[in-house]
């Protein structure tokens, strides 16, 4: 967790970084975690000069955000006895346990979240200091020994009623403040013409002591790019993203993932009426879909636009006319088709998912369910005729006192992320 430094007399910001990190030269990384500091004049090093009674953020070293060793808990704190202890989170040194009600999600292109109720008792002195509001402490969140991903606490909400006394805490990953931030000052004017979308990104996630790992070619560099300074982080992130047809979200570790999802071998079989099957409700956009997706590259002094299309064979052999059109920005000819599938895919993404829930967090094989997973569904009454294939957009992991311990998937056509429909649909028989 970032630490913070107050300034006293004969401090330099090079000893400073030689103090935390044993170099000289990160006191870059502490200017870019100091916005308040921009605009001041400068050393002969170019570091801005510090004055006595300034408070500084001394960010984590990204080489200590890689280790993804538990966090180490020299003591246990059981919030309820009575709930189950399979669900615990590590924070401040201490397993947290025995929640009376939790929600985690994980999803293939935004950051997970978790929801944990607790009860609450203001005299315990664990308690009042893991929910101090805006501390945004850094945590585990496990599930039966599995670690789902490391995060941040946000503020936790009491609820005190005439009958009970709960409190309910909320979290992300790491890389989660990028959702919430927009660049800080020490970054302006951002210089990301000619770079890429990994560059780019690093620049910004590191301002944040958030790592980036990429699991796919990010494509080529960006001619321009244009940010406004009201635009948080991640949209900005997610933009570039788009044109280059990759997805963001988190790895376990809290670092900002760049990749795209590939389709697997199915590893669970779910059918209507027999365990753990519980339900299963279609979600059909008929506004979402259509015929004909096109893509054109932007207009420049040197060249006219392309464009490519993407043809919806379902809707054309079925006579269906329906078109969508957008211009490309920073998507140059050769990186058109990827860009046109990717953006094609997302409409079927959209329009068309399904929402299954069923009993327990485990498949047979006892692994914990988890985003971008295959699965065989067959479901009538959703509309799922034929036992298909479909692919994990979002897995929810739930219990609560009425419902007891749920999973409940939302699912998409396999390949709707990258355009590359490999099958027809449910319905088709």
């Amino acid at each position: 967790m970032s630490k913070v430094h107050t300034v006293t007399s004969g401090d330099l910001l090079w000893k400073i970084s030689v103090r935390y990190y044993g170099v000289p030269g990160k006191w870059t990384d502490i200017a870019k975690a100091n916005p308040q500091l921009k605009g001041r004049r400068t050393a002969s090093d170019g570091s801005p000069i510090i004055k006595v009674g300034d408070v500084l953020i001394i960010p984590d070293s990204l080489e200590e955000k890689k280790d993804t060793s538990p966090i180490q808990a020299k003591q246990t704190v059981v919030l309820d006895e009575s709930a189950k202890q399979d669900l615990a989170l590590f924070c401040d040194g201490k397993r947290f346990t025995g929640f009376t009600g939790y929600t985690v999600v994980c999803s293939v292109d935004t950051f997970d979240a978790f929801s944990f109720s607790s009860v609450w008792d203001a005299e315990n002195k664990d308690l009042r200091e893991l929910f101090r509001p805006f501390t945004y402490k850094e945590c585990e969140v496990y599930f039966d020994g599995d670690l789902i991903f490391k995060g941040r606490l946000l503020p936790a909400v009491p609820s005190v009623q005439p009958d009970s006394k709960t409190i309910n805490v909320q979290g992300y990953p790491l890389c989660g403040v990028l959702n919430d931030s927009a660049l800080p000052d020490s970054l302006y004017p951002p210089e990301y013409n000619g770079l890429n979308l990994k560059q780019i990104a690093e620049n910004i996630a590191g301002a944040f002591s958030v790592n980036v790992l990429t699991k796919v070619d990010v494509g080529g560099a960006f001619a321009s790019v244009g940010i406004s300074p009201e635009d948080k982080a991640l949209d900005f992130l997610k933009k570039l993203a788009e044109q280059r047809g990759v997805f963001l979200s988190n790895a376990q570790d809290g670092s900002l993932l760049i990749w795209k999802p590939e389709q697997e071998e199915v590893s669970a079989t779910f059918k209507e009426g027999e365990k753990p099957f519980v339900s299963c409700v279609p979600a059909l956009n008929g506004q979402k879909m259509y015929s004909h997706v096109t893509g054109f590259t932007k207009v420049s002094e040197d060249a006219d636009s392309e464009k490519y299309t993407f043809e919806n064979d379902y809707l054309i052999k079925n006579g269906v006319l329906r078109c969508y059109s957008k211009v490309m920005q920073d998507v140059d000819s050769a990186g058109l088709e990827n860009a046109v599938k990717a953006m094609a895919g997302r409409m079927f993404a959209g329009a068309v998912k399904y929402t299954l829930t069923v009993a327990g967090h485990r498949d047979k094989n006892g692994k914990l369910y988890r985003k971008n997973m295959m699965v065989s569904v067959l479901a009538p009454d959703a509309e799922i005729y034929k036992e298909t294939k479909l692919q994990v957009d979002e897995v929810q992991l739930k219990r609560s006192d009425s419902d007891g311990e749920l999973t409940v998937f939302s699912l998409v056509i396999p390949g709707s992320r990258t355009g590359e429909l490999s099958e027809g649909f449910a319905w088709e028989e």
